[in-house]
């Protein structure tokens, strides 16, 4: 497990202007007793600069910091677990006792996603959220609308002429289930958390992953950001209307594509961490070194499911503790 101190904002400001009034008194002080030596003076300068630089890295890293952890935490209030279910996407969403299923990975990890679901006694979906129709995201939520309870369905208006969204069509009409195409903008609860619509805007796009149904989901402490296989293009439709995309973890989109989690859309994000959902030596190459380099530039920690397995996050009201399936 991992654990992230959360930002305390009212110690930093307290702790900032502390240094704020000791370095101006100092540098005060110097420039005073530098009229006798103008070098003093412009050393410390420069000194006093410097310092205050290293004050806001400090800060900044600190807050990003990674710590083992071998307990889940007592109070926590929502969970975010990433299924690994190879190349593909799949994530269980826990608040209360209220659970949401995003996507479901591939038929080959249908059983699996059903198994995991199962032991961990759930029994009710409050809500399933399809992210687009790509066999590698809706595949596996199939079995799961046949396993479980589900109250409400949550997919992209749109349809698709493949074999598997006709078998998803028919699992909907023998479930006696109508799906609810959301908007940008809304708004559901999950427990103590709840989360937003953020993409698509249209779904008249040409690349169906730009239809990918995104979300922003949030407790009162921390923030996550999903959004399936959305590209480039959707990408710049959320900026361009001035979404708050701000989120502590980010899902690396369409598994760490390069046509994906562009370098102005992860500065509007700012996230902390990174997880990317991929299989292990995929035919894609997946995830694109170019992605991964935008995220190292940025400073983001990064999690993969090839790597670690199966990894979940959290949320308390004082951190984020994540665990690793290996």
């Amino acid at each position: 497990m991992y654990h992230r101190q959360r930002k305390n904002k009212q110690r930093i400001r307290t702790k900032f202007s502390a240094f704020m009034m000791l370095f101006v008194f100092i540098f005060v002080l110097v420039c005073h007793i530098g009229l006798l030596n103008p070098d003093l003076t412009a050393s410390v300068k420069t000194s006093f600069q410097d310092t205050l630089k290293g004050l806001f890295t400090n800060s900044s890293k600190q807050d990003t910091a990674l710590f083992y952890s071998e307990s889940r935490p007592e109070n926590t209030t929502l969970s975010v677990t990433f299924l690994d279910v190879g190349q593909g996407n799949c994530v269980l969403a826990e608040s209360d006792g209220h659970y949401m299923l995003i996507d479901g990975g591939d038929r080959s990890h249908s059983s699996f996603v059903v198994s995991y679901l199962q032991q961990a006694g759930i029994t009710a979906l409050d809500y399933v959220l399809i992210s687009h129709y790509d066999a590698d995201h809706v595949s596996g939520v199939i079995g799961a609308l046949y396993q479980f309870d589900v109250g409400n369905v949550l997919s992209p208006d749109y349809s698709a002429d493949t074999k598997i969204y006709q078998s998803y069509v028919n699992c909907l009409k023998k479930q006696n289930i109508t799906p609810v195409h959301p908007q940008v903008g809304d708004t559901y609860i999950l427990g103590n958390a709840s989360f937003t619509v953020v993409c698509p805007d249209r779904y008249d796009y040409e690349e169906e992953n730009n239809r990918s149904l995104g979300i922003q989901l949030t407790d009162s402490s921390h923030s996550f950001l999903i959004l399936g296989d959305a590209q480039s293009k959707s990408e710049s439709a959320m900026l361009n209307e001035n979404l708050d995309l701000s989120a502590d973890v980010y899902m690396v989109s369409h598994h760490g594509s390069a046509s994906s989690s562009t370098e102005k859309f992860l500065r509007a994000v700012h996230p902390a961490f990174a997880v990317i959902s991929v299989g292990a030596d995929n035919d894609y190459g997946h995830p694109a070194q170019k992605t991964l380099s935008r995220l190292e530039a940025q400073d983001i920690q990064i999690l993969r499911t090839d790597l670690s397995g199966t990894i979940t996050a959290y949320s308390t009201p004082d951190t984020l503790t994540w665990s690793t399936g290996r």
